[in-house]
């Protein structure tokens, strides 16, 4: 008689508990589900206390569409499960069981969108169990980033446009409206090597690192890949008085960096530092560039 495996599943049953019996944790940072939306995306918590989101099975194209009626990451961090075995060590939770949402099929691209009518706040870092996996949080409604960052993530996008899907491909992004506001503690990207703001209007009062920044700024349909951006026609709406704003206390430091404001007469403030350590920093206003003196 083994008498490991009476151990092992003992163990396994308690880390299931830890993971899936106190959904109250990762609700309590107003963490929803949508209910109404199709998909079979799942919330728990690490022993710790971590919110875990068991992302939805990834479609062919390797994406996994989430979507959240309220969707905000407290200082203690959220962890987007993206294992594919028994268990997974993880920075900010510790070792979790895996997602059998994912039957064996880690996603390559995690779409977290947001179809309530609230703001995101990000107030910690996001982290990916398992294969790591490009992030997109999409949020019409808009995303406040005040000590957020990523874990495990090559890539991540930040977006107030509504998600464009073409069959099972992430096509790109349809943007009207909405805020990004970057405050107090920042947002640090440094460990990714692309990361990306799409955006009605961008607000900087903290400092924003990265290895490859783009911002794209105004009423645009954006590319998901090469982020082009195709301007919209003027509705008539009222416009936001600067597409990009970068404050005295925000800086933007990164090795690229590339500004696009796409909105007519909508202009770009640039009073903060502005530094690229590869020596490449492209601006694209349509509006007035108002910079520091």
């Amino acid at each position: 008689m083994d008498i490991r495996r009476p151990l092992q599943q003992a163990i396994a049953s308690a880390l299931a508990g830890l993971l899936f019996l106190n959904p109250i944790v990762a609700t309590a940072a107003q963490l929803a589900v949508d209910a109404a939306a199709a998909g079979n995306t799942q919330l728990g918590a690490a022993g710790n206390g971590v919110p875990i989101v068991n992302i939805a099975t990834p479609n062919g194209s390797g994406l996994s569409h989430n979507r959240f009626s309220d969707y905000n990451v407290g200082q203690q961090g959220l962890i987007l499960n993206n294992a594919t075995g028994k268990t997974a060590s993880t920075q900010l939770g510790g070792r979790i069981l895996g997602n059998p949402n994912l039957k064996g099929q880690a996603a390559q691209k995690i779409l977290n969108e947001v179809t309530g009518g609230s703001p995101s706040q990000l107030k910690g870092y996001t982290e990916v169990a398992g294969q790591g996996a490009h992030v997109i949080v999409a949020n019409p409604n808009g995303i406040t980033c005040n000590g957020c960052g990523f874990i495990n993530t090559p890539r991540a996008t930040l977006t107030t446009g509504k998600p464009i899907l073409a069959g099972e491909r992430l096509q790109g992004y349809d943007v009207n409206g909405g805020e990004i506001a970057i405050e107090g503690a920042g947002l640090n990207a440094s460990n990714l090597d692309q990361f990306e703001l799409i955006t009605r209007s961008a607000k900087l009062n903290a400092d924003l690192y990265a290895k490859q920044l783009t911002v794209v700024a105004g009423r645009n349909q954006v590319d998901a890949e090469t982020l082009a951006a195709s301007a919209k026609a003027d509705d008539g709406r009222a416009k936001p008085q600067l597409a990009i704003d970068s404050a005295a206390l925000g800086g933007m430091y990164a090795n690229t960096i590339r500004l696009v404001g796409t909105e007519q007469g909508v202009g770009v403030k640039l009073a903060g530092n502005m530094a690229a350590s590869a020596g490449d920093i492209r601006i694209d206003a349509n509006g007035k560039l108002e910079l520091a003196q």
